[in-house]
């Protein structure tokens, strides 16, 4: 595992470019997000995709999302109406989750029984930038569940030291769930409070 210290969200370009050539390669990174730390794989990777589904996370249920860098790019994977477009507009980048309508970009495997799925676009330079760079979305789940001692770096080194081949070192984050709003409807509908207010 390469342990990536950060220089204003993000590591240095070099070691950028190495990331970006093995998520494109099906491999996996843990990157922190403006909620906590997230198992990331690209979502033009179908090894990095059925690599990220058998990473044991700790969690008892996996809730996949697309990380987009963008409106235009969540637009790519979501059927988004104007309503929908306005208030995300307004809100991101920030800790928030989008249920929308999936596009046919959206791997099967990430899709709910309503063909729906999660878009975040989390308020965080390394979110932002490698979604742009590598031309795709990432796939995400959060490894916040996986050490009774947090989300220290220590702690994901030692859970997952042969799964993932990069650790983004933000130092420690207090987790804190991102806020899910349901924008399938014509009016939004909150699922779950967290950080993100509305």
């Amino acid at each position: 595992m390469n342990i990536l210290p950060l220089y204003d969200g993000l590591p240095k370009a070099r070691l950028l470019r190495q990331l970006l050539t093995a998520l494109s390669d099906g491999e996996l990174a843990i990157i922190p997000t403006d909620t906590n730390y997230a198992a990331v794989c690209s979502a033009g990777s179908k090894k990095g995709i059925n690599r990220l589904y058998a990473l044991q996370t700790g969690r008892h249920e996996k809730k996949i999302t697309l990380l987009c860098a963008d409106l235009k790019d969540i637009s790519l994977y979501a059927n988004v109406t104007n309503p929908a477009y306005r208030l995300m507009k307004s809100l991101i980048p920030g800790p928030y989750t989008f249920i929308l309508p999936a596009s046919r970009l959206v791997p099967k495997m990430v899709l709910t029984k309503r063909r729906t799925v999660g878009i975040r676009t989390p308020d965080h330079a390394a979110c932002l930038t490698i979604p742009a760079e590598l031309g795709t979305a990432l796939l995400a789940v959060s490894v916040k569940d996986v050490s009774t001692r947090g989300d220290s770096v220590s702690a994901l080194e030692s859970a997952f030291q042969n799964k993932i081949s990069y650790l983004f070192d933000a130092g420690n984050i207090d987790s804190e769930s991102s806020t899910i709003l349901d924008l399938t409807g014509s009016e939004y509908e909150i699922i779950r409070q967290g950080k993100g207010k509305i």
